[in-house]
């Protein structure tokens, strides 16, 4: 028995010596997170450090070449399709003289209805021609430019207050604004009475300026008398129509608006 347990006592001090000195089975270490060991090729992190370096390496040539073509200057030249040529316009008033030019609101009667209906609103200009030096009446819409009354001041015309308002006179013509002569019957309105007075006195300027132009007056001084007889008639009517009220009440579909706002 004796025997035997050496024996026993032999092969264990062998084993204990052989596991001792085998290297891979000691215990390792646990690495650190963040540690280049935790990001081994296995754990399939490993290309992490050299592709960033590659992009960085990458942005910074992307940002040298963007420099060099910011230095480089454009040297393209591009021609338009369609060569515009400056054209000269004119507006038939070159060779007139404007001595008035006041704002306003221009109305005209409607046969039909009964009615006055809105011309527009814009500037009203009495322009005298430089060679002829006859007097003509223009009203242009406000930015369109649209001509809204166009006519020569006719001798023996005279303006009507509106409905007792002294900021609007009435007055009956033969106008020329949509490029054929049509009988007209006009209300204008302006901002003051001030400038109405304004307008009116130097309407009635025109009318005797326009009388020796055309040379309507006799050897008396007086027109002839049919042309005082269309004039007394053009003057009845506009003073009846004068009695008719202009309304500066908004559409229905207006009205309908504000009552809800």
């Amino acid at each position: 028995m004796a025997g035997d347990k050496e024996e026993a006592a032999t092969a264990t001090t062998s084993s204990t010596s052989a596991a001792g000195s085998n290297p891979a089975e000691e215990t390792k270490a646990t690495p650190v997170f963040g540690s280049a060991s935790t990001f081994s090729s296995g754990t399939g992190f490993a290309g992490f450090t050299s592709t960033a370096e590659a992009r960085n390496g990458g942005t910074t040539a992307s940002g040298a070449d963007e420099e060099n073509a910011d230095e480089e200057e454009c040297q393209a030249e591009f021609q338009p399709l369609v060569q515009l040529q400056e054209v000269e316009t004119t507006t038939g008033e070159e060779a007139e003289t404007t001595l008035v030019d006041f704002k306003c609101k221009l109305y005209r009667f409607d046969n039909d209805s009964g009615e006055w209906k809105e011309r527009g609103v814009g500037r009203v200009r009495l322009l005298e021609h430089k060679e002829n030096k006859r007097i003509r009446l223009l009203m242009r819409q406000e930015k369109t430019l649209k001509i809204r009354a166009n006519h020569i001041i006719m001798p023996g015309t005279k303006l009507q207050e509106h409905s007792g308002n002294d900021k609007s006179w009435v007055w009956s013509t033969v106008d020329f604004a949509e490029e054929e002569q049509k009988p007209e019957l006009f209300c204008i309105r302006f901002a003051s009475v001030e400038r109405a007075a304004e307008f009116k006195k130097e309407y009635e300027k025109a009318v005797l300026h326009n009388e020796k132009m055309l040379g309507l007056l006799g050897d008396d001084g007086d027109l002839p008398a049919d042309i005082t007889k269309a004039d007394d008639e053009a003057d009845e009517l506009a003073e009846g129509v004068s009695k008719v009220g202009v309304s500066d009440e908004k559409p229905e579909g207006d009205k309908k608006a504000a009552d809800g706002a």
